[in-house]
């Protein structure tokens, strides 16, 4: 499950290139010189890996050079959309409750063809492995069923609108993994053989991995495609040092060791990750139960600034937790922009008791109903309109509305909103500093507080707060339900929009539902989103071409990758 993330950014663990030979076209007098820059290869990294088994493996520097092995039925692309690997041709069965799927003529590095009875295997395997990173991934899954070598059908146990989109675990070899002793499961030795465009040529648990290019790989690959030599590190700080000294070729790094590579030596490649930062509000303040009130809050602060000053514009800027180039995001949404005068006429709409009048907005719709259905003579209307401005002179109701609006102003005058904040995050500190000056310059007091994770976390389960800066890893599933439901608002549409998405039997109409249901979360201000924050893959200028990168795939596209001769003096 996703959760909120209130630690400092979290550092996504890297592959890099580690150079090995000298290239043996040159005359190379210093024998001493390991350099990447003079390997015919391109060099990754990985750490130490407890195991290659891609389904029980959990560091992300090894499943990134896993990914390179092995295919799944789907994977992610650059835009966190969801493509055809394995798959040849599929069909969603009616009411979304399975999907028929004809695989590609793919074979298995040992020349055997991969199959409908590995698809299942796989599926049964992962279930089998409570702690693999997959596990999730086939929960929803009821069975396989195989009709052919290359026909299946997955049954799912509900309909779910992203059942496809988690279909990007890795297939193993039934006749390899399947016929290992479940001590020896996890043996290196018995996970060599895979799928993918790269196929292991040596393993060495000390030195690393070789790998070159599958040519009976079921896809078309470039004929100039470079082999892959990954070198094993023992740590994060490694594979930085080795990229650094030009021994490596690539690596993806954090935000933090950014500032090491910005030298003539390296390009830098950024694209957006999966960490979601956003203000969530405290439904427990009556203000924030005032949609006006809201809405001034939103157009008050000045997400831009935010994402040049607080983020370093390190991150996109979006209106719903999603990628930016999604296919389900809704770029038609008119966000609640910033906007100081539309910010102070909302603030001064603000009426706390129309959270009451809101309850009674039912009844009031059914009177409203039967009074179009009498049918009036102009005259008696002309009446009507009379007695209702002479109404309106001693109407107690109108006074006690008054009266209302002008408690709701004291009310604001004396409010102290408090932000919390993570103090070990620069960023959302700065953010706040910047959520303060806004909310100031519409006539609201603030006051910020830096906690630690800890105490973040209990003024949360505590309402101790009224903003809140934080993050949210988001799911490589485009499933939004979680982080909607965890903000605390609620309302009967929102419910069935939420409902008839995860219950949406066709792309089309999850399309629909999603463009709709994110309309709505904005509209209402159910929380204030900010950005996505930037990841970043930095590579030596011997390497020529552009990597496609994701958080669940940094080396997507490796395989168009080139190298040039490169002088270092």
């Amino acid at each position: 499950m996703k959760r909120i993330k209130v630690l400092s950014i979290i550092l996504t663990i890297a592959i890099m290139v580690v150079g090995c030979n000298p290239n043996g076209g040159k005359d190379t007098s210093n024998k001493e010189s390991k350099s990447a820059i003079n390997s015919e290869y391109i060099n990754l990294t990985m750490v130490k890996p407890k195991t290659i088994n891609p389904i029980t493996n959990k560091d992300k520097s090894v499943s990134y050079i896993t990914n390179l092995i092995y295919d799944g039925l789907f994977t992610i692309d650059e835009n966190y959309n969801v493509v055809p690997q394995l798959v040849d041709q599929y069909t969603l069965l009616q009411g979304g409750r399975g999907i028929r799927i004809k695989l590609k003529d793919a074979k298995w590095h040992d020349e055997g063809k991969v199959t409908s009875d590995d698809v299942r295997f796989t599926v049964d395997f992962i279930k089998k492995t409570g702690d693999s990173p997959y596990n999730k991934l086939v929960e929803n899954i009821a069975s396989v069923d195989t009709t052919s070598s290359d026909e299946l059908t997955i049954n799912f146990k509900n309909a779910y609108a992203f059942s496809i989109e988690k279909l990007i675990f890795p297939i193993v070899s039934q006749d390899k993994i399947g016929k290992s002793d479940k001590k020896d499961i996890d043996n290196n030795n018995n996970n060599l053989i895979g799928n993918g465009p790269y196929k292991v040529e040596k393993y060495q648990e000390r030195e690393g991995i070789t790998l070159v290019a599958n040519k009976e790989y079921y896809d078309e690959l470039p004929e100039d495609i470079r082999n892959i030599k990954v070198s094993i590190v023992p740590d994060y700080d490694a594979q930085i040092s080795m990229v650094m000294s030009l021994d490596s070729d690539m690596t993806n790094i954090s935000l933090g060791d950014l500032s090491k590579f910005q030298e003539k030596e390296f390009n830098i490649t950024n694209y957006e990750g999966r960490d979601f930062e956003y203000i969530m509000l405290n439904y427990n303040n009556k203000f924030f139960n005032n949609l006006d009130f809201r809405k001034a809050i939103a157009h008050a602060i000045n997400r831009e600034n935010i994402i040049q000053e607080g983020y370093m514009g390190d991150a996109t800027l979006v209106n719903f937790p999603l990628n930016s180039k999604s296919k389900y995001y809704n770029k038609d949404i008119k966000s609640l922009a910033y906007d100081k005068e539309k910010a102070i006429s909302y603030l001064e709409k603000v009426d706390l008791a129309d959270n009451v009048k809101i309850q009674n907005e039912n009844t009031k719709t059914k009177n409203t109903k039967n009074i179009k259905n009498t049918k009036n003579t102009e005259n008696t209307k002309n009446k009507d309109q009379n007695n209702k401005k002479s109404l309106k002179k001693n109407d107690p109701n109108l006074k006690r509305e008054a009266d209302s609006k002008l408690q709701t102003k004291k009310e604001i005058k004396d409010l102290n909103l408090k932000i919390i904040v993570n103090k070990d995050n620069g960023e959302r500190v700065k953010t706040a500093n910047i959520i303060s000056d806004n909310l100031k310059a519409i006539g609201i007091k603030s006051t910020i507080e830096q906690l630690t994770p800890e105490e973040i976390q209990s003024a949360l389960a505590g309402n101790d707060y009224d903003l809140a800066l934080l993050g949210w890893e988001l799911s490589i599933t485009p499933d939004p339900v979680e982080i909607i439901q965890s903000s605390g608002y609620s309302d009967e549409k929102l419910n069935n929009y939420i409902s008839s998405l995860l219950n949406s039997t066709s792309q089309e109409q999850t399309k629909s539902v999603y463009k709709a249901l994110q309309k709505h979360v904005v509209d209402n201000v159910a929380f204030i989103s900010l950005g996505i924050r930037d990841e970043y893959i930095v590579n030596n200028r011997r390497i020529e071409g552009e990597l496609s990168p994701n958080s669940f795939d940094v080396y997507e596209g490796i395989s168009n990758i080139s190298i040039k001769e490169y002088n270092t003096n």
